[in-house]
């Protein structure tokens, strides 16, 4: 490995990092969205940290392909700089085991094609960039999955609150605020409360969390609570059917997960029993075929 490359390789990576950082702290103009943005305070705190550095650089963040949804990094609560800050220091960690595996080389004095090292900081680089993507929407997917839990007990508060003659906003706004406890369910407060100050129907709170995080099940809550709202229609027995049809929903998916991760348990151990079988057979078999 030669020593001219290897000092290209680290100098393109330590440039680019360079560069970043210039680009981050180079004096700008406020824009009037980011000042629209910071009084919004249904968006306030999604893009944390916008200052008199931080302009430029949430410019060139802009122009950066996520390859995700921003429900995702809604329901997550992680800023679009956030992740992409994350994800670029993770690619350039990555793509860093290259150079070091073209120093140990030069160190060792070992012979080796210089391609390799430049394939490995690209696989590398790649395999962070889509790694911190799936892990993201992973992540989203757990979140959504512990607020479909959450409506279900929700659903079940509120038409138990209905049942006892309370009013169709008194039982949306009550268990939410006094289950705030779970994150989910302080979502769900939060919302409703925003929905209270702006003068709106708690519903539409729901209808905005559930199309902020992608959540169905919210919007069919929040299309039940406006036809109670709206048209004076009995709820009880429409809250408690779709409790119970999400539960059963809920139930099927933690049933087929359990199956599909039986199946992966088992892919192991029929290797295991592959392999030791081959190992016992194998001198048999050469003795066989030798004699």
């Amino acid at each position: 490995m030669s020593v001219p490359l290897l000092g290209a390789l680290s100098g393109g990576l330590l440039g680019l990092a360079i560069a970043v950082l210039v680009t981050g702290l180079r004096p700008w103009h406020p824009r009037l969205d980011d000042g629209l943005d910071m009084l919004d305070e249904q968006r306030r705190g999604r893009h944390p940290g916008v200052g008199r550095s931080g302009g430029s650089l949430h410019r060139l963040v802009e122009r950066i392909p996520l390859g995700v949804d921003l429900a995702d990094l809604r329901i997550t609560a992680t800023s679009r700089e956030d992740f992409v800050v994350r994800r670029l220091l993770t690619a350039m960690s990555y793509a860093a085991a290259g150079p070091v595996l073209a120093l140990v080389l030069w160190v060792l004095d070992a012979q080796l094609p210089a391609v390799v090292p430049a394939l490995v900081t690209v696989a590398g680089a790649v395999a962070a960039w889509t790694g911190a993507t799936r892990r993201l929407r992973d992540r989203a997917d757990d979140l959504r999955d512990e607020m479909r839990y959450a409506v279900v007990a929700y659903l079940q508060q509120v038409s138990l609150l209905r049942r006892g003659g309370a009013g169709v906003a008194t039982a949306l706004e009550q268990p939410a605020r006094l289950l705030q406890s779970s994150w989910a369910m302080a979502r769900i407060a939060h919302h409703l409360e925003i929905a209270v100050r702006a003068g709106q129907m708690p519903w539409h709170g729901l209808a905005r969390l559930a199309d902020e995080i992608d959540l169905t099940e919210l919007d069919d809550l929040a299309d039940i609570a406006r036809s109670a709202g709206d048209d004076g229609g009995a709820v009880i027995d429409t809250l408690l059917a779709r409790a119970t049809s999400l539960s059963d929903e809920l139930r099927s998916d933690a049933r087929a997960e359990a199956n599909r991760a039986s199946v992966r348990l088992s892919t192991p151990g029929a290797l295991q029993v592959f392999l030791i079988a081959a190992w016992v057979l194998y001198p048999a078999t050469t003795a066989l075929l030798t004699s």
